[in-house]
């Protein structure tokens, strides 16, 4: 059997439902939901040192936010991430009147290791659909070495734990302006981390997107 037929039967034997209120609207988040997220904008309350410009789409505190996420991430429902998208491509349209730069997307990368575990990065499924939206380019050379998980350490492991995580295996990223890509920011560690790579790698600005701040 084909993988269309399959997803065709599951979702008939399984339709999709809303994941904060369980209407069976064939979507993750229904009109109704959808409004009671709140859209975010610039986070000036974290300086990370690589990083030009940070922006979130939405709070994480808003209800369905923390259900989108753990139905992605940790039940590896990959199409959550269409909808995730979609809350990505409607915050960035009311951003284009101000910022019509061409960008390099790049998403916050899994080790092969955890990739493998997942089945996907959710990174980079946003990142595919975001940058087909607006016709941006996009990269994949951004790389992780495989350590522990973050969520499971504290602050100060956290930021043990990533020095010399990433690496770049791309072409010189000089006068790029770059859009580092991920789901969810805390800390920002990971994300300056990443940023630190970028640059040193001849990165010109390097704006910070994520769909939800914690």
């Amino acid at each position: 059997m084909k993988l269309f037929q399959i997803s065709f039967w599951l979702k008939l034997l399984f339709p999709i439902a809303c994941l904060n209120c369980n209407k069976l609207e064939g979507t993750y988040l229904c009109p109704d939901c959808f409004k009671l997220l709140s859209f975010y904008g610039e986070v000036n309350k974290l300086k990370l040192q690589y990083v030009d410009k940070i922006l979130a789409v939405s709070n994480y505190q808003d209800l369905p936010a923390p259900l989108l996420i753990h139905a992605f991430k940790f039940k590896a429902i990959e199409e959550v991430g269409k909808t995730l998208a979609e809350l990505l491509r409607i915050f960035w349209q009311s951003r284009l009147i101000f910022n019509n730069l061409d960008y390099l997307i790049i998403p916050i990368p899994l080790s092969k290791k955890r990739k493998k575990q997942r089945g996907f990065n959710q990174a980079e499924v946003i990142a595919n659909i975001f940058a087909y939206q607006f016709n941006y380019s996009l990269s994949f050379d951004l790389k992780r070495k495989h350590k522990k998980a973050q969520s499971k350490l504290s602050a100060n492991l956290r930021l043990q734990n990533l020095k010399n995580c990433f690496y770049f295996q791309g072409k010189n990223l000089k006068g790029k302006n770059i859009i580092l890509l991920d789901d969810i920011i805390t800390t920002g560690a990971t994300i300056n981390e990443a940023a630190k790579v970028l640059k040193e790698a001849g990165a010109e600005n390097i704006t910070a997107l994520a769909i939800f701040k914690s």
